[in-house]
């Protein structure tokens, strides 16, 4: 009788033991698993992040070489554009879209998008979220002005399983080729940033711009 006790008390103990290290088992797994997660996310931010810097690297040649293509993009702007970089034998060319790319098993889709920056004093002051408003008085007078100086590119970077981080960083045109324009003659049609020294301008009325080259004449209005 006491043998039989002895079996049925060690077979309680042991079933106990076992439901313990069962429980222990499932709260060891479940403390795991968040920081294999968590450790899985930091290696993608990993490779993630330097694939924004180049990005922006490369975004900081093309305005510093060309604003045109930075204030002109092949598509419209604004804070949901999207656009990616192509590699070609001279330059970087930009297209409309997202591009992506393997890395270690993993696709990470990557893009920027392109703003235009609004500014106080009538596009003199500090960079300003706010809408634009009149500026008669011209830059420095109150009031909130486009700075066409001024764009704000933001990278994106995602991967599967939801994974994404982004940075934004403001490009200024600090590299402006400057001129006196002395002839005319070119006529209308000059529209948006000059590139280029040219001999036209945007647009006129009642004025004579073909008759002496350097100059420009406001012709008189009749009644």
């Amino acid at each position: 009788m006491k043998k039989r006790f002895e079996s049925g008390q060690y077979l309680i103990e042991v079933i106990i033991g076992v439901t313990i290290g069962a429980i222990l088992i499932g709260a060891g797994i479940t403390a795991i698993v968040p920081i294999l997660k968590n450790n899985l996310e930091t290696k993608n931010v990993q490779i993630a992040s330097p694939l924004i810097q180049e990005y922006l690297e490369i975004i900081k040649n093309i305005a510093e070489s060309s604003w045109f293509n930075i204030y002109n993009p092949p598509a419209e702007k604004g804070i949901s554009s999207q656009f990616y970089l192509v590699s070609t034998s001279t330059a970087y060319q930009i297209f409309s879209g997202t591009t992506s790319t393997i890395i270690e098993g993993l696709s990470f889709n990557r893009s920027f998008s392109i703003e235009n920056v609004n500014r106080e004093l009538c596009g003199a002051g500090n960079v300003t979220t706010n809408s634009i408003t009149s500026c008669d008085n011209g830059p420095g007078g109150l009031g909130v002005a486009d700075d066409p100086s001024t764009q704000k590119i933001t990278v994106t970077v995602s991967w599967d399983g939801g994974g994404l981080i982004s940075r934004s960083q403001y490009f200024t045109r600090n590299r402006n080729k400057t001129f006196i324009q002395t002839n005319w003659t070119g006529g209308t049609g000059q529209e948006g940033p000059v590139i280029e020294e040219n001999d036209k301008f945007a647009t006129s009325t009642e004025i004579d711009y073909s008759v002496l080259i350097g100059s420009i004449t406001i012709e008189g209005i009749q009644n």
